[in-house]
């Protein structure tokens, strides 16, 4: 009994001290790839949008998103609230939900008809897979195609503008 009882002691600790570990995916794609990956997003207007179609900004911010994301809220509404700091960066909003879902949430956040802003849905799930995002919202910040950042649990605001202003 003693013995089952330690047993059982360890096994909690060390699944506890694994749920802390590092939380990227080791095989993750971007992790070799730096470059901005190829993808095709259908916008909230419906249109499809693929990365050799979109604006050329110096900084392109990918962000994977959940609508029902609290942490992704905060994140939309931070950013909306500093608009003169992201003139110079592109921002892609990816989600995996429902359509009606992203546009309810573009309208809460002003995101529709942004110059630049890109939001919808990436119905071959090519973001995701090259990410690998094990939470929302995820955050990979490019200086011109090329792999700055990533924020697997989304960033505060001004460590977004240090980067921009830095670069």
């Amino acid at each position: 009994m003693k013995y089952g009882l330690t047993l059982l002691l360890s096994l909690a600790f060390l699944t506890q001290i694994n749920a802390q570990g590092p939380t990227v995916d080791p095989n993750a794609p971007y992790l070799k790839d730096k470059q901005l990956p190829s993808f095709s997003i259908t916008s909230v207007d419906g249109k499809e949008i693929t990365n050799k179609q979109i604006p050329k900004y110096k900084f392109t911010c990918i962000i994977i998103f959940s609508p029902d994301c609290p942490h992704c809220e905060k994140e939309a509404a931070e950013i909306n609230k500093y608009p003169e700091k992201f003139k110079n960066v592109l921002f892609i909003w990816d989600s995996y939900r429902d359509m009606e879902s992203i546009k309810k949430f573009a309208e809460k956040y002003n995101l529709i008809n942004q110059p630049n802003v890109v939001i919808g849905r990436d119905p071959n799930f090519t973001l995701p897979t090259f990410f690998r995002p094990r939470m929302t919202p995820f955050m990979a910040i490019y200086l011109k195609g090329t792999l700055l950042k990533v924020y697997e649990q989304g960033t505060d605001v001004f460590e977004l503008v240090k980067i921009i202003e830095s670069n």
